[in-house]
């Protein structure tokens, strides 16, 4: 079953956004399960390591941060990773200490798109990962698959092509 802020954010991109299927949803009911007893015992640090599930809440101030999960940025494909966040109109990379930073996503397009588990499955939370280019640098956008479809709305990007 899907939340309210999934649905709505669903219909608010352009992308495909399937249901999962039954076993992937009992699979993240367990994984949460142990995810949840995980941060019991170790005292939380697996949430302060950005190990958390979305809840695609947007919120009413169109300058907040959507709540996307965690979605990282490798701009060249060789930096270091950025956090990288999003509000209703804007892409954002933030890191601790330094004020956020405005990512050009609308100068960029997707040249490849790779689900993690090599499964195609384009459900909300699935992992992704799109190989993005501004025309001479190349770099790496990854995620669950509805929050780069919110970034790739953002940006203007059509829906990348299924994988073979």
């Amino acid at each position: 079953m899907t939340s309210a802020a999934e649905q709505e954010l669903r219909r608010s991109v352009g992308w495909t956004v399937t249901d999962p299927s039954p076993g992937r949803r009992t699979g993240r009911v367990l994984g949460g399960l142990l995810h949840a007893v995980s941060t019991v015992v170790t005292l939380g640090a697996d949430a302060a390591q950005g190990a958390r599930r979305p809840t695609w809440e947007a919120p009413a101030d169109p300058d907040g941060y959507l709540d996307l999960g965690p979605v990282e940025l490798r701009f060249p494909a060789s930096a270091r990773a950025r956090e990288v966040r999003a509000t209703r109109h804007d892409v954002w990379t933030t890191s601790a200490g330094a004020p956020p930073s405005r990512v050009p996503v609308r100068d960029w397009q997707v040249v490849a798109a790779v689900p993690a588990d090599d499964a195609a499955h384009r459900d909300a939370a699935a992992g992704w990962q799109l190989t993005v280019t501004d025309g001479s640098t190349t770099g790496t956008l990854s995620g669950a698959w509805l929050a780069l479809a919110w970034i790739g709305q953002l940006a203007g990007w059509p829906e990348p092509a299924p994988a073979p």
